[in-house]
């Protein structure tokens, strides 16, 4: 019974920290996207083709989405390994 307890409540305190860590590492590639997009910018490649890029750069961001985590662990389920299956990039 004791340990059923400390279990759940172990896992209250992970999941706060496991959410913030994830949003940190968010705000870490939303950063290099704009820092790297504003200095394709500066150099003088046109602004379309600069957000391509930075898009494409910044493609992390997209999978640490909670929606994308989900999708990667239902892939994951769906092949039978136990490691995340994570999208080929082209």
């Amino acid at each position: 019974m004791f340990s059923l307890f400390f279990s759940i409540l172990r896992l209250l305190m992970v999941i706060p920290k496991t959410l913030w860590q994830l949003a940190g590492m968010k705000r870490v590639i939303k950063r290099g996207k704009r820092k790297f997009k504003k200095t394709l910018i500066k150099n003088g490649f046109p602004k379309e083709l600069a957000e391509e890029l930075a898009k494409e750069y910044a493609s992390l961001d997209e999978m640490l989405s909670i929606k994308g985590i989900l999708k990667l662990v239902k892939t994951s389920w769906r092949t039978g390994r136990n490691m995340l299956a994570f999208p080929k990039v082209r």
